[in-house]
């Protein structure tokens, strides 16, 4: 189904948490990123009649809202990674954690943050004082050589999860792995933006701080709220030190964690029971170390900038919306097919398979 399903490793760990090592095929979208829309990419084109597995309640009240149907909650795959790895028995043994990793509000390729990354930074050690700092760049800042200088100029120590992978190649299966091992070494996670990152480390038991110039994104989309919306909802998630109860309460409501399924669960619902019929243990977590050649993150970057484009300056911004494509629509019948490699659950690929369409950069506000 969709490649964004597999974005971050989300369709690997659903595929742990049930027993299986590689996910079979999603039938149906699965959301990547938080948001303050439908749960998807502004832009999304989605097949009808397909389900649309969203974290929280409140993204599948706004899809209803908009027109869309077939929603089904179910919860963050961060959430079941976080059992998957037992943080609670892990919270409880108090391990020892020290400074505050930082998680600065990220663009994609289509879209670059404006801001100065160095003034931020400099904020940000002001503010924490004399603790160690680790800055956590997403990869689309972390490729640019001038942006990642600033931070490593400003003696912090920076670091990155991963790729998050596009049509089926790149996913870096280790990425949310790497988050939450970042995060149990630090005290404190703060950003510049309510974001996915900040709800995670809530959910997980840290402290988190949302503070300093929050930056501003190319050609916005209006329909996610921009910078004020957040703001608006939750003025108490804006400040340097959130109580750590009101931060998780906000972060299980907006992950869903209320709305976890159970392993037979998620088989039925994505469709996986002819993979398997009873769930199983789940097999060992991915190694979070890295190995990669400067020729293979060089192929890597020429394959996302010739992958995506950014978006056309005659598109007003609150009109695109998802939707979901009717086979009755002359418009979408009349587009061409664009044809990719897609994994079938015994590994192999197939040529023929349709490549969704979709502008996969601007519903991630983490």
């Amino acid at each position: 189904m969709h490649h964004a399903n597999h974005f971050y490793g989300h369709a690997h760990i659903m595929a742990r948490y049930v027993g299986l090592e590689h996910p079979p095929r999603i039938w149906g979208y699965l959301q990547h990123g938080w948001n303050m829309h439908d749960g998807f990419a502004v832009g999304t084109v989605f097949t009808p009649q397909y389900p649309k597995f969203v974290w929280s309640e409140a993204c599948a009240r706004r899809g209803w809202a908009a027109g869309l149907r077939n929603y089904m909650v179910v919860a963050a795959p961060w959430l079941y990674l976080l059992e998957l790895e037992r943080q609670h028995e892990w919270l409880a043994a108090a391990p020892p954690r020290e400074g505050t990793i930082v998680y600065p509000f990220h663009g994609w390729e289509g879209q670059q943050v404006l801001g100065s990354h160095m003034a931020y930074i400099e904020e940000v050690k002001a503010a924490e004082g004399d603790v160690p700092i680790t800055a956590c760049l997403h990869w689309n800042e972390y490729d640019n050589p001038k942006v990642r200088r600033e931070y490593e100029s400003a003696g912090v120590r920076v670091v990155t999860h991963g790729q998050r992978g596009y049509l089926w190649q790149d996913t870096d299966v280790a990425f949310l792995y790497r988050q939450l091992h970042e995060m149990r070494g630090h005290r404190r996670v703060v950003s510049n933006r309510m974001s996915s990152a900040i709800l995670y480390a809530a959910s997980a038991g840290v402290e988190v701080g949302v503070y300093g110039d929050p930056m501003a994104l190319e050609s916005d989309h209006a329909v996610l709220g921009g910078v004020g919306k957040p703001r608006r909802i939750w003025p108490e998630m804006h400040q340097f030190s959130v109580p750590m109860d009101y931060a998780a309460q906000i972060a299980n409501l907006e992950l869903g964690a209320d709305e976890m399924l159970l392993p037979e669960e998620v088989i039925d619902a994505f469709g996986w029971a002819q993979e398997i019929a009873v769930p199983g243990p789940p097999p060992p977590a991915p190694s979070l170390e890295e190995d990669e050649s400067v020729f293979t993150r060089r192929r890597r970057r020429q394959h996302r900038s010739e992958s995506h484009r950014a978006p056309g300056g005659g598109e007003p911004s609150d009109l695109l919306v998802s939707v979901d494509a009717s086979v009755e629509d002359a418009d979408l019948a009349a587009e061409p097919t664009q044809k990719s490699a897609e994994p079938r659950s015994d590994g192999s690929t197939s040529g023929s398979a349709q490549a969704q369409s979709s502008a996969t950069g601007a519903d991630d506000e983490g």
